[in-house]
Formats: structure tokens, sequence, C-alpha cells
């Protein structure tokens, strides 16, 4: 399950380093230089990374970057998945995380915006209610999100809890949740 990277910034620079498809992710070709100069950018005060380990490599990532200023920000998201790890449910997972963040952080909406040919992208942000819109060659997928619950704190909670006995344990996050269940 994903969970919060919190100032693990070098995890995220290694997964987007691997990333091959950096056109989809950052709507343009980008080097090893220019993700590095990214990294180093992100405004942390602001910035949510989300991680999906799988073995103990990171796989995937969520950015939730909010915008500062009104009573009810928006957000943006941008999701990285390695090819390798795609279609096996990473990104719905991610990007389901980074929602309730932004939902327990009074998000108004989130955007995420992507090339026109991240059909991907824009089928799993569908999945989550998005209005999307189209131009030339990008395309602005929003959602908008309901007010925080004591459901969604929780739910937020329990995340972060499992994250962190999975991590000390070093247990697979799926094997954790299943011993849950069974209880």
């Amino acid at each position: 399950d994903p969970h919060a990277l919190g100032g693990e910034v070098d995890h995220a620079v290694g997964e987007l380093e691997r990333y091959r498809d950096r056109r989809l992710r950052f709507c343009r070709p980008a080097s090893d230089d220019d993700i590095h100069r990214y990294c180093t950018r992100i405004d942390r005060m602001h910035t949510t990374l989300i991680g999906c380990v799988c073995d103990g490599t990171l796989r995937g990532v969520a950015e939730l970057v909010q915008s500062p200023g009104d009573t009810r920000p928006g957000a943006e998201i941008a999701l990285s998945v390695e090819r390798h790890h795609q279609c096996l449910g990473i990104g719905t997972q991610l990007l389901r995380r980074a929602l309730l963040l932004a939902q327990n952080r009074f998000c108004d909406t989130v955007f995420l915006l992507s090339l026109r040919e991240n059909r991907r992208l824009r089928r799993l942000a569908a999945r989550f209610g998005a209005q999307i819109t189209a131009s030339d060659d990008t395309a602005e997928s929003h959602i908008r999100l309901p007010w925080p619950s004591c459901l969604s704190l929780f739910e937020e909670a329990a995340g972060d809890g499992q994250a962190v006995v999975a991590a000390v344990f070093e247990l697979p996050a799926r094997q954790l949740a299943a011993a849950a269940e069974r209880v």
C-alpha cells in the first residue's frame, strides 16, 4: 500500500530516474539533470510525496502539491509508476491515497495534467469521477473532493500506521492487511 515518503526526496529522484516514460510524466522530455533540478525545487511545505514500495524498491510515486492560500485550496497530483509495474493497481492505489490526503487537507479540487496520448492516466482519473478536458496535446483531469470526515481521517491514520508497521517489520503491506483481516 502507498505511504507518505516524508523527507525521502532521494527515493523520489531514484524512482523518476528509472521511469522510462518521462515525457508522459513531465509532458516533455526530461534528462537526469532535469529530474535532479526538479526534485531539489520541490516545495516541502506544500508537497507530499507518496510512494509504493515493492520488494524493497520504490516502484511508484504520487506527488500531491497543494495550492497555498484559499480557504479550500486546490491541488495538483502527478503519478509515476515504473513500466514493468504498471497495470498492477499501483497507480490506482497511489491516486486513491493522494486524493484522501488532499481531502483531509481541505482541498476542494485536484487536477492531473497529462499528455493527451496518456490514455491510462485519463482512464484512471475518470474512475475517480474526473471531468476531463483536452486540447491539442494535453489533457486536464479535475476531481472534486468532499469535506474531510471522521472516516477519511481514520483511513489516513490507519494507512500511515500500516505503513510504519510494514516498514519496521519489513513485511509487505498486503501480508499485513491479510493478517489483520483474519483477526
